[in-house]
């Protein structure tokens, strides 16, 4: 995808996002970056396959599948706005008010996925959801 497109794209998503969710639109997009698969395993499970499809960190920007249609599909534009919510959260420092590291991380997952599933339900592609209670996201520390 070309940069203009792309910046359209992201314009879109994050108007979407207001809508569902009430965070302003940025005054500026984060580093979006198409990747392979053992580029995006390298960052998060260094030496080992996993499941990943994108991810968000401050000092990279947004990592997403290569493999991901964000431009013509529902779900794979759903992961980069649930990503594009964590940079949101982020410049927002939304949820840094929480003492415990994985509390905080536990909270902008969980929001980040219901602005998802908000999304993917007002699309009518509620098979594409994922069950919160079944994330590894429980804290115990």
């Amino acid at each position: 995808m070309d940069a203009e497109k792309l910046s359209s794209l992201l314009t879109e998503i994050f108007i979407t996002i207001k809508l569902l969710s009430g965070y302003p639109i940025p005054d500026q997009h984060p580093a979006v970056h198409f990747v392979s698969l053992k580029e995006l395993q390298d960052v998060v499970c260094p030496g080992r396959s996993c499941k990943v499809r994108a991810l968000y960190r401050a000092d990279i920007g947004v990592m997403i599948n290569e493999t991901l249609d964000v431009e013509h599909e529902i779900y794979p534009r759903s992961v980069l706005m649930h990503e594009l919510v964590h940079y949101l959260q982020n410049v927002h420092q939304k949820f840094e008010d929480e003492t415990r590291l994985c509390q905080r991380w536990q909270s902008k997952e969980i929001e980040a996925y219901e602005i998802q599933h908000k999304y993917l339900k007002s699309r009518n592609q509620t098979q594409s959801f994922i069950a919160l209670d079944t994330l590894p996201i429980t804290c115990i520390d």
